[in-house]
């Protein structure tokens, strides 16, 4: 199973969640913060995993698992990657140092800052390092 599986992004609903479970009703989720908040979302909800989201590129799309990849690969610290939250010349810079052929045009400064707070949050819960294949070879195994 992909390890951004689970995690989804709510359109008008800062931040990211866990799937705990789903129903009939719905989902019941977790945020993915220090709050770890759990709240139920109805069926009519929109939610979108990490899994299905990519990047545009001036070639193609970039899955977000790559990115995160990708930025994980630059063994950020952490301050490095809130300082360049700050104002938005850094952050184009920073995301240059992993994306270097986004697309500027349909990607906003905004996406880059969402994509930066959505790796902070997740690097204590998801194991960068993981290979793909790895994973989705041992979720077939204990089937």
């Amino acid at each position: 199973m992909h390890p951004l599986h689970q995690i989804v992004q709510v359109p008008g609903n800062g931040g990211i969640h866990r799937i705990i479970t789903t129903s009939k009703q719905g989902y019941i989720l977790q945020s993915i913060d220090a709050e770890q908040r759990r709240w139920h979302a109805p069926v009519q909800t929109k939610v979108a995993t990490l899994e299905e989201i990519a990047i545009y590129t001036q070639e193609d799309q970039v899955p977000l698992w790559n990115v995160f990849r990708k930025i994980w690969g630059l063994e950020l610290d952490d301050s490095e990657i809130q300082s360049a939250l700050g104002n938005e010349a850094d952050t184009k810079a920073m995301f240059l140092r992993f994306l270097p052929n986004y697309d500027s045009g349909r990607v906003y400064i905004s996406d880059m800052r969402k994509v930066l707070r959505w790796y902070l949050a997740l690097k204590t819960v998801v194991d960068f390092g993981a290979d793909l294949a790895d994973s989705e070879k041992s979720a077939s195994e204990g089937a």
